[in-house]
C-alpha cells in the first residue's frame, strides 16, 4: 500500500490518445463495442480505425453502431487501477446524451478506492487533452482534489470540429434532423461540425473539400488567436491530408503539443468515411491571452445561437 501513487486515470476509447501516450502515463482505457453490419468489434481489441473505415467504406448504405461500455468494463478498469492507486479519476466522452458517464458512475460505487468521474462535454482528442492534463497532474503526485480541479479547469477550453466527406452518417436514425434540414436535404454538402458542451453543432457547410479545409484552418484561428494552444489534427483515410492541415496549423499558430492520429472509432462511426477534424486546448481561454477577438466572440455567439434554434445533439452512444 506504501508504493500506491494518489490517483490513477481511466478513460474512455473515443480519445484518440495515441498508445505511447496511454502507456506512458498508464491510463486504463475502457473501450467500447463497435458494430459494422452485422458483426460486432471491441474498439482497439478487434478493430482498428484503418480496419474499421475500410469496412464501412465498403457498404452500400452506412450500417454502423456503437455500444457503451458495461458498467462490469468500468469495474474492471477500475479494480486495475486500484492495484497502482489510492484513487481513480474517471474522464470521458460527453455525458449528457451518451450513458458512458452514467455508466461509469454506477461502477464508481462499487469501486475498492475512489472515484470521481468527468463529463469533459466533447470527444477526440479534445477529450483526451483533459485526460492528459489529468494523467501529468497525477504523474506529478498530486491528490484527487488537485488533479480533478486541474482536469475539469480545462473543459471550457476544448473543442473538436470535423469536416464531414457526408452527413448520412451523421443523420443515420434521426440523430442530425435539425442539420439536415440546414444543409437543404442535399447529402452530398460536406458539413462542419463541432462538437463541444455536450452538443453537436453545424457551423458551416461546402460543395469541395479544399473550401472545407480551408475553413477548418480559419475556425480554428479565429478561436484561438495567439494563445499557446494543444492541438491534435484526426484523419479517417488520408493520412497526407491530415498531416498538411497539421503543417498549416503549425504555421499559423503557437502550438505548444501536437499530435496526428486516425479518427476514433467511436467518433468515426458518427462522422463516417473520408472525415477530417481538428482538436484543440487553448492554454489560456479562446481568442487569445490578452484579451477577447470581438469578431471570434460574435462568430461564437452565433454558432451558439444556431445551435439552439436548430436543436442539434450530441449521438446517442447508448447503442443502434
Amino acid at each position: 500500500m506504501e508504493n500506491l501513487r494518489p490517483v490513477a486515470v481511466v478513460t474512455d476509447s473515443a480519445t484518440g490518445l495515441p498508445a505511447s501516450v496511454l502507456a506512458e502515463y498508464e491510463i486504463e482505457v475502457v473501450p467500447y463495442w463497435v458494430q459494422v453490419g452485422a458483426q460486432s468489434f471491441l474498439d482497439g481489441v478487434d478493430i482498428t480505425p484503418e480496419e474499421f473505415f475500410r469496412l464501412a467504406r465498403a457498404q452500400d448504405e452506412p450500417a454502423v453502431g456503437t455500444g457503451v461500455p458495461s458498467v462490469e468494463s468500468f469495474l474492471a478498469a477500475y479494480r486495475r487501477a486500484a492495484t497502482k492507486a489510492k484513487a481513480i479519476i474517471s474522464i470521458h466522452l460527453a455525458g449528457a446524451q451518451s450513458a458512458t458517464c452514467s455508466v461509469a458512475e454506477l461502477a464508481a460505487e462499487s469501486s475498492p478506492v475512489p472515484v470521481t468521474v468527468i463529463d469533459t462535454g466533447t470527444t477526440a482528442m479534445a477529450e483526451g487533452f483533459v485526460v492528459l492534463e489529468a494523467a501529468r497532474a497525477a504523474k506529478a503526485g498530486l491528490p484527487l482534489a488537485e488533479v480533478a480541479a486541474r482536469a475539469r479547469a480545462l473543459v471550457p477550453k476544448v473543442e473538436v470540429v470535423a469536416l464531414l466527406e457526408t452527413v448520412s452518417y451523421a443523420i443515420r436514425g434521426g440523430r442530425l434532423a435539425g442539420a439536415a434540414r440546414l444543409l437543404g436535404g442535399f447529402l452530398n454538402i460536406q458539413p462542419l461540425v463541432r462538437v463541444a458542451n455536450n452538443k453537436v453543432g453545424l457551423v458551416g457547410q461546402v460543395r469541395r473539400r479544399r473550401n472545407g479545409l480551408n475553413q477548418l484552418v480559419e475556425r480554428v484561428k479565429a478561436q484561438v488567436g495567439n494563445s499557446p494552444v494543444r492541438l491534435a489534427v484526426h484523419f479517417a483515410e488520408v493520412e497526407a491530408e491530415g498531416r498538411e492541415l497539421l503543417e498549416q496549423l503549425q504555421a499559423a499558430l503557437n502550438c505548444v503539443e501536437v499530435y496526428l492520429t486516425r479518427v476514433p472509432v467511436p467518433l468515426g462511426v458518427h462522422a463516417g468515411p473520408g472525415s477530417i477534424g481538428v482538436a484543440y486546448c487553448v492554454e489560456a481561454g479562446f481568442a487569445g491571452s490578452e484579451g477577447l477577438d470581438l469578431r471570434g466572440s460574435l462568430s461564437r455567439l452565433q454558432e451558439q445561437a444556431k445551435e439552439l434554434l436548430d436543436g442539434v445533439h450530441l449521438p446517442n452512444l447508448k447503442g443502434e
